[in-house]
Parts: C-alpha cells; structure tokens; sequence
C-alpha cells in the first residue's frame, strides 16, 4: 500500500476520485471528461501533469500495454482517508484517534444507520 507522504492538491484528489470509481483502469482522456465535463488538449496535458505527481508520490500506477495507457490508483479511498486522519491524530492530537474521533462525532449529527454501524465496528473490534 502507498503511504501518502507529500500533500495531495484538490486538483490531484479529483483525479483520485476518478480512479477510485474506475478500478478496473481509466485512460486520460475519460478522466478529463469526468473532471472537466469535456475534452480540450489544455485539460488533457493539465490531467497528465496531475497524473505525473501522483504516479511521484505511489497513489497511481500505469499499464502503457494498450494504445491507451491505463491508469490507477494504488491506494484505495479508505486506506487514503485513514492516513490523513492517522496524520491529523499525530499532529493535533499526540497520536490518539479517540479525541479526533470524538471531536468529529461532536462537529457531526450521526444518523441512526450511521450510529449502529459504528456501534457494530466497535463491536468487532473487541476488547
């Protein structure tokens, strides 16, 4: 799994979006479409560039078998969100994730579905 070790731009996480609802590989052009809405050559070299620093920190890997290169991302979306809040727990909290967990609960109104299915995480997890 890669580790996210440098900052992901908002640009480079839509991009991550796209290829998190796309495992099976996307190509550039169908991530520009799904970003943008359509496809000029400006918005196809910009998502290469995006595509670039991210294959630089591990978060996407390309198959160049095909005519059209391949692309994916190497982490998936809870392993990405589960390393920024392991960071935010590091940095704003000594490291603990009950004090950020209970700062979120207390920022979020949790529905019913949404309560039960913390309560059977926590379940799972035992003593």
């Amino acid at each position: 799994m890669a580790k996210i070790n440098e900052e992901v731009t908002d640009a480079e996480l839509s991009v991550l979006e796209v290829l998190w609802k796309h495992p099976g590989g996307v190509p550039v052009r169908d991530i520009v479409l799904a970003v943008y809405g359509r496809h000029e050559h400006s918005l196809h070299g910009g998502v290469k560039s995006f595509l670039d620093r991210l294959m630089e920190k591990g978060l996407v890997r390309v198959d160049k078998t095909g005519f059209a290169h391949q692309f994916f991302a190497t982490i998936t979306r809870q392993q990405f969100v589960g390393q920024h809040l392991k960071k935010l727990a590091d940095s704003h909290f000594g490291g603990s994730l009950a004090p950020l967990l209970l700062s979120l609960l207390d920022q979020t109104k949790l529905s019913r579905k949404d309560r039960a299915a913390i309560e059977m995480m926590i379940d799972k997890m035992g003593d």
